[in-house]
């Protein structure tokens, strides 16, 4: 029996040996992300350690609202403390420091990282022209820039970068390369430059397993929640920026095809034609609406105008360049509140999608959508 008793013990020390090496401490030191109610977007430079965030240029510099993601026990803190950071709401001062070091630490305690994390108070550019990547790898992500010298000698960095579902097309595998993506930079503009070209894609057997048969080719203002994704895809997508105008019209170029055969989750449906969809959106963020997603982008209550062609109206196939004009228009019992406009609460969105249908995974796989050259016209009184 001892002999027994010591055999076992002997296999229950190896067992709990072996959990405890499962289990080892985790030593990575990164910083996977950067989300905040004053953060709009969050470029994020892995090889060189640097962060350029991007806030409202309504955002209270003194305590700004960051909430980093860490991996699983990493710890992080500013280098040099400054009065008003407060760790334990995510409120740092980047009006004493800016740019400020935050170094991570593993949960090990044997690896550190030192980020320099610079802060931009932004606004949006009105113009897009689709010619510049902000990255090409492994999908291409574009944004616009357009830096101007206010009135009164203040300067606001118009800065604004476009969002996709590449992200989540990226999870099915089914890219070669950045040009196979939904969402990609194409040449062929208008003007003769770069443009953007919109198609909608097959997601492949992983798609058909997880039941997100199709992916609309898709950019907008706004964030993308890869986290969420699968989950639920339509929540995924997060509508919109800080707007301080009063829009009055969206105008551009398109070119449009339809693809041959129109799906609905799948399922072919005999003589449905895709179209595309094109629109941009006012409304009012408040405690509950922090951002529009794909469920609600049209729908909420929170919205005040909106920019998009009549319901049962679409947009015309066309294999040439085609100009379009959009005008906003106020949403029955709904006004634009000065005060609120002038600190930011009011957010805008533009959307462009090769499937008007696609984020219900309704659309035909081949439909492509290319716009070049799009301006947001907008003025200071209403």
């Amino acid at each position: 029996m001892k002999i027994k008793t010591l055999i076992a013990c002997f296999i229950l020390a190896c067992a709990a040996s072996s959990c405890i090496q499962d289990e080892a401490l985790n030593s990575e030191a990164a910083i996977d992300a950067c989300t905040g109610s004053d953060v709009q977007q969050a470029a994020i430079d892995f090889e060189n350690f640097t962060i350029q965030l991007y806030v409202s240029k309504a955002a209270d510099l003194a305590k700004v609202n960051i909430n980093f993601q860490l991996p699983t026990g990493a710890t992080i803190a500013p280098v040099t403390s400054h009065d008003g950071d407060d760790p334990s709401i995510a409120s740092y001062n980047f009006k004493a420091e800016n740019p400020r070091k935050f170094k991570v630490t593993s949960e090990n305690k044997s690896f550190e990282a030192t980020y320099n994390i610079t802060l931009w108070q932004t606004e949006m550019p009105d113009t897009y022209h689709f010619e510049n990547l902000s990255s090409d790898n492994p999908f291409h992500v574009l944004y616009e820039q357009d830096n101007t010298e206010g009135t009164d000698g203040s300067y606001v960095v118009r800065r604004l970068e476009w969002a996709s579902g590449n992200p989540g097309f990226n999870l099915t595998a089914m890219a070669k390369n950045p040009t196979e993506f939904p969402t990609v930079q194409v040449t062929g503009g208008v003007n003769g430059g770069k443009c953007l070209k919109l198609e909608t894609k097959s997601t492949g057997s992983f798609g058909t397993m997880v039941k997100k048969p199709i992916a609309a080719g898709n950019l907008f203002i706004g964030s993308f929640d890869t986290a969420n994704a699968l989950v639920d895809a339509m929540k995924a997508t997060r509508f919109g920026f800080p707007f301080f105008y009063y829009p009055v019209k969206l105008e551009g170029h398109y070119k449009f095809k339809a693809g041959s055969q129109f799906t609905s989750n799948g399922t072919v449906v005999e003589g449905r034609q895709d179209h595309c969809d094109i629109y941009g959106v006012l409304y009012e963020a408040d405690e509950n609406v922090s951002f529009l997603d794909g469920a609600n982008s049209l729908t909420s209550s929170n919205i005040v105008m909106l920019a998009r062609k009549a319901s049962g109206t679409y947009w015309p196939e066309t294999d040439t360049w085609q100009p379009f004009t959009l005008d906003f228009e106020l949403k029955p019992g709904k006004s634009i509140n000065p005060d609120k406009l002038d600190k930011g609460i009011y957010k805008l969105a533009i959307v462009f999608s090769s499937s008007v249908d696609g984020a219900s995974f309704e659309g035909a796989v081949g439909s492509t959508l290319h716009i070049d050259e799009v301006k947001l016209t907008s003025t200071n009184q209403q």
